[in-house]
């Protein structure tokens, strides 16, 4: 079977030379974050296939607007990403090079393998790049939409193995989103409304509107926008209305069965509504169609602890092979194995986890419950450090306040105690900690207070 893509082909600069002078760990450590960042954002875009050798990507949109809006995006985040790797014991920079071009390329039998000239002049293009630059050919040229982009000739190359002796081809710089936010809107296409969305992805809650209005115009355009489907889903989910949001996620995965993300997506949502067995079978469809799926292994650990913990126990330790730098894999993990009664492998994981991200407020909490009955002084300094990294961080104020008050800290203790009141006025366990503070400080009028607002917010009277 033969289909059009624009296809992009990534390569990591530097690579071999890192090897040579790094251990094998850390390189592994860089090339992995670099795997784990490119494959969650194509996610959001809606990349059809994608192959991960060595130290570079090959990916296939069926859009080449998507596919050159992806690729700028994807050598942004990667050079911020890569700051922090070269600033940690890694300590090089490997920047990235893309090349991309639209053309045939053909899907082996029923296998998810795809060969094709166009294949390989994508890689052409993309060996002629220089690093942290989009090369594209005149094929991606001619098919964009050029008003809502800043490139320049790169020149005329020779590239192994096409049939033109030689191809021009663009640098693309960026996307002039002032021409994109100043187009009509009745001259937009269902892409264009898509592309727009994708661009204000963000936790804030005008942009989420907004972002909500894209997905909704791109959909009116084109009803049969998979891509659309999920991306709207996530955005309702994440504004309550997860009854709208689940038929955005069935109607994404029935125009497109095999969507990994789509799958994912509508996993989350199903445990969280409850649907433990539906969740599953749709966590098991993404991890079956994208093995290296990371976020999905994850979430499918999480499901299976309480059900299945062998399997869990197998589902982290995929996961930490995947992605060994994975701050989040690794506290779970911890927090799986302190269940199971493996306290040394639940430290080891914690102490991992603060390695790769120090200022990660959860596994200090956990490492310092775990600590708390055999070293209360570290436990202690814990706690201090989750507060530091989350200053409204509730759960480890009322520790900590706890700890401190069975030290004989009541001044320190009830600093704590009314700072977890302060973000939970209504806790009663705070409350009542709190009174048993005032009631040891000699201060009848205040216990008596907090014990019966304990009693009340416990009875629900």
């Amino acid at each position: 079977m033969s289909i059009y893509f624009a296809v992009i082909f990534t390569d990591l600069v530097r690579h071999s030379a890192v090897w040579n002078n790094v251990s094998r760990d850390a390189a592994a450590a860089i090339i992995t974050e670099y795997r784990y960042l490119s494959q969650s954002l194509a996610s959001q875009y809606g990349r059809r296939h994608e192959n991960f050798t060595g130290d570079g990507h090959l990916f296939l949109f069926e859009s080449a607007d998507v596919a050159v809006h992806f690729s700028l995006k994807l050598i942004a985040y990667w050079k911020q990403r890569r700051r922090s790797l070269a600033a940690s014991q890694h300590g090089h920079d490997l920047p990235i090079r893309v090349g991309c071009h639209f053309g045939e390329c053909y899907r082996i039998a029923d296998d998810d393998a795809w060969i094709g000239r166009a294949i390989n002049i994508a890689k052409r293009v993309e060996a002629s790049a220089d690093p942290d630059t989009l090369f594209i050919s005149q094929t991606i040229l001619e098919l964009i939409d050029l008003p809502v982009y800043n490139f320049e000739d790169a020149g005329s190359f020779e590239l192994k193995g096409d049939f033109l002796p030689c191809r021009q081809l663009y640098r693309m710089v960026s996307v002039d989103q002032a021409a994109l936010a100043a187009r009509p809107e009745d001259k937009m296409t269902a892409e264009d409304w898509f592309l727009r969305g994708v661009g204000l992805g963000s936790g804030f809650a005008g942009a989420v509107e907004d972002e909500l209005r894209c997905y909704r115009k791109a959909l009116e355009l084109r009803a049969t926008y998979p891509e659309a489907h999920n991306n709207l889903g996530i955005v309702l989910k994440r504004l309550g209305d997860v009854v709208e949001a689940a038929e955005h996620y069935r109607e994404a995965l029935r125009l497109w069965p095999n969507y990994p993300e789509g799958h994912y997506n509508y996993a989350i949502l199903l445990q969280e509504m409850g649907d433990m067995g539906s969740a599953e079978t749709h966590y098991r469809d993404a991890i079956r169609l994208r093995p290296d799926f990371v976020d999905a292994r994850l979430r499918y650990a999480g499901l299976l602890e309480a059900s299945d913990p062998v399997q869990a126990h197998c589902q982290y330790r995929e996961v930490l092979r995947l992605r060994p730098g994975f701050a989040e894999g690794n506290n779970n993990y911890g927090v799986f194995l302190e269940r199971m009664g493996d306290m040394a492998g639940a430290e080891a994981c914690y102490l991992r986890a603060l390695k790769q991200q120090p200022d990660y407020a959860e596994a200090h909490y956990n490492y310092a419950m775990l600590l708390e009955p055999g070293d209360r002084r570290r436990a202690e300094e814990e706690y201090r450090a989750a507060i530091r990294a989350r200053p409204n961080y509730l759960e480890a104020h009322n520790n900590l306040a706890v700890l401190l008050h069975e030290n004989g800290d009541l001044p320190a203790a009830e600093r704590h105690y009314l700072a977890a009141l302060q973000l939970k006025p209504d806790d009663p366990g705070a409350n009542y900690n709190l009174a048993l503070l005032a009631q040891a400080k000699g201060d009848a009028e205040t216990a008596s207070r907090h014990f019966r607002l304990a009693e009340e917010l416990r009875s629900g009277s």
